[in-house]
């Protein structure tokens, strides 16, 4: 987890002249020591870093960064004179709203009075952990029903955490109620969607207060039916993604393009109407055909229709519903060649 560094001359309290600041942390442009340690102990309590810097070269070497800046009031008027350009995301902090706004439009930035405005400064810090410490969001969709997404998604989620990976899976829908019966956890103890339905922003440690099963820690529907509005959905997704290495989403029926994905896996079963169905939407990242009774339909003639081949093929286990019955995980029951398929998905998502 990410901790305020504070780069000091001795016993001056200033940065050192050298100094340059770390792709992962948040920059404070300032030489005051007050000022210094309060944003630093906002974001200390979400566990972002914040890098403290007070020389025109290093302040130079930050103001390209694709992330927020934060310049104290105290030294917005030598950030000024440096004749930076214009950048997204800088905002002016101080103590003295007058003072603070002085700056503002010389600068395109935004105003934060502190501590009035600490929550806004939160939000800010919270954002940039959200992207700077962010896993690998995956989405397994199919294109058709009856392909057995929820279970491959478990199963890629799995076959991650085998590997030493810190992986979440989310049930995004929460009118659904699969994931809790597909994994035999109904009766764990931990936070399901009900319980998460207000979450907004960034929330550190969220994995610790869900159920979790060899190694996989669940966001599911619960039985309490609760309405998720997109903002919680967003929220979870994103505190999962700020301390874990891998988010695995099964989206259900649900649209939700306020969930940044990295990676989406397409999974089209094997026959020529779902393969023709498939054609009406978006080639995925992975493509994955699933082959079974019925589904024989050859790589070839998949890429034909859809013009791109499978880069994996998984097929039907009649074990996975045996175990569905019995109330076990996918992979408890399922085949050594099942269980195979789900650590080649993980790979094809790293690669991909």
């Amino acid at each position: 987890m990410k901790t305020l560094r504070q780069r000091q001359d001795g016993a001056s309290g200033r940065p050192a002249p050298s100094a340059a600041p770390e792709e992962t942390a948040v920059v404070l442009v300032t030489r005051d020591g007050r000022l210094a340690e309060v944003v630093g102990s906002v974001a200390a309590s979400g566990g972002v870093g914040v890098d403290v810097v007070g020389d025109r070269e290093a302040v130079s070497q930050a103001w390209p960064r694709h992330s927020p800046l934060l310049v104290g009031a105290d030294m917005a008027g030598s950030v000024m004179a440096w004749g930076l350009p214009p950048r997204p995301g800088t905002h002016v902090v101080g103590f003295d709203a007058e003072e603070a706004a002085r700056w503002s439009a010389g600068l395109s930035a935004s105003v934060i009075v502190i501590p009035q405005a600490n929550q806004v400064l939160t939000e800010i810090l919270h954002d940039e952990l959200a992207t700077t410490s962010r896993a690998t969001v995956v989405q397994v969709r199919s294109s058709g029903g009856g392909t057995g997404v929820s279970t491959l998604a478990a199963g890629l989620a799995w076959a991650a955490a085998r590997l030493g990976m810190r992986v979440g899976l989310v049930e995004l829908d929460a009118s659904v109620g699969g994931i809790d019966l597909l994994l035999g956890i109904e009766r764990k103890d931990g936070w399901r969607w009900p319980e998460l339905a207000s979450a907004r922003g960034v929330t550190t440690d969220l994995g610790s207060h869900l159920p979790s099963l060899d190694g996989v820690e669940v966001v599911s529907a619960g039985r309490v039916n609760a309405y998720v509005p997109p903002a919680a959905r967003r929220a979870v997704v994103d505190s999962l993604a700020g301390d874990h290495d891998l988010v695995v989403v099964d989206p259900g029926g649900l649209d939700a393009p306020e969930v940044t994905v990295d990676v989406k896996v397409g999974v089209v079963a094997a026959d020529l109407r779902s393969v023709m169905t498939a054609r009406r939407r978006d080639l995925p990242d992975v493509l994955v055909a699933r082959r079974g009774p019925g589904r024989s339909m050859p790589d070839d003639d998949v890429e034909s229709v859809l013009g791109v081949r499978p880069d994996l093929t998984i097929n039907d286990d009649r074990r996975l519903a045996r175990g569905h019955s019995d109330g076990e995980p996918p992979w408890v029951m399922a085949s050594r060649r099942w269980r195979r398929g789900c650590a080649e998905l993980v790979e094809q998502v790293i690669g991909s």
